[in-house]
């Protein structure tokens, strides 16, 4: 199956990811760990005190190098035949901004198609906006149709595992603040057009899921209740993470976040 953290930058997505594909992979599961981030910010979440188990494979979908063998692979195909001014076309298309967003959407593709017998957590997906492409096939299509004359099995079955349930679940990461929640809406509500219902929230960074008794940080928590009751509303299932005086980095940081004393939650989603 398929495990997509999504949501706007700066609230622990990549955490979330790296710890939920931790914890499963603890279990002698199978699990690939793949991140579109070009930051690569997993591997300064996975680098800590603790091992990473041994069925956790870490990938990074990097445009550099999916634009490059998708170039490779189209001069090689489409353009075997052409000569001189219609090869020289062909490769001018290729340069333009489309040619990397197909090749990384390819790349994707692919990865989620690994879920069919592993559990695949995927860090960073496409944004509300890129996931609306995917519901307008026809355009896309055409569009890999003009520079190449086969589309890879994985993407046209891309759509329809991202909408079965029982393949895929997402979880939209937030924090309890108004900016991040409504984007987290908006998100929500793109990825409904596109024909794909998110599975929960996972509302980080939260002070009220601390038990904190000191009086500002309470007042503070205190706060938080009319976002996480928005997420609520909006997503069903919560999962409250809880704030962490450290940063969560390292693989036993990371699993500490998914035991069921931390959050039942967040733990049933990762199971």
């Amino acid at each position: 199956g398929l495990i997509m953290t999504v949501g706007k930058g700066g609230v622990g997505k990549t955490t979330m990811a790296a710890a939920i594909a931790v914890a499963v992979a603890r279990k002698g599961i199978p699990v690939t760990l793949s991140t579109t981030d070009p930051a690569a910010h997993l591997s300064l979440a996975l680098n800590g005190d603790g091992d990473l188990p041994a069925t956790l494979v870490v990938e990074r979908i990097d445009p550099v190098s999916a634009t490059e063998d998708y170039t490779r692979e189209v001069l090689a195909t489409a353009g075997a035949g052409l000569e001189g001014s219609a090869r020289d076309v062909l490769v001018e298309d290729l340069r333009s901004p489309c040619t990397e967003e197909i090749a990384v959407f390819r790349t994707f593709a692919a990865t989620v198609a690994k879920a069919r017998d592993r559990v695949v957590v995927l860090d960073t997906a496409p944004s509300g906006h890129t996931l609306l492409l995917l519901d307008t096939a026809r355009s896309f299509q055409r569009e890999v149709n003009r520079q190449s004359a086969e589309v890879p099995p994985e993407v046209g079955a891309l759509l329809d595992r991202l909408t079965d349930a029982d393949f895929t679940t997402i979880l939209v990461v937030t924090l309890a603040e108004p900016t991040p929640v409504h984007e987290a809406s908006a998100l929500h509500e793109d990825l409904l057009r596109a024909g794909i219902r998110p599975s929960a929230w996972v509302v980080n960074q939260s002070l009220l899921a601390t038990g904190t008794s000191d009086p500002l940080l309470a007042a503070l928590a205190r706060h938080e209740g009319r976002w996480i009751d928005e997420a609520a509303q909006r997503g069903g299932r919560v999962a409250l993470v809880a704030w962490q005086s450290e940063p969560p980095v390292g693989p036993r940081a990371l699993e500490a976040m998914i035991l069921p004393g931390a959050d039942r939650e967040l733990a049933a989603l990762a199971s």
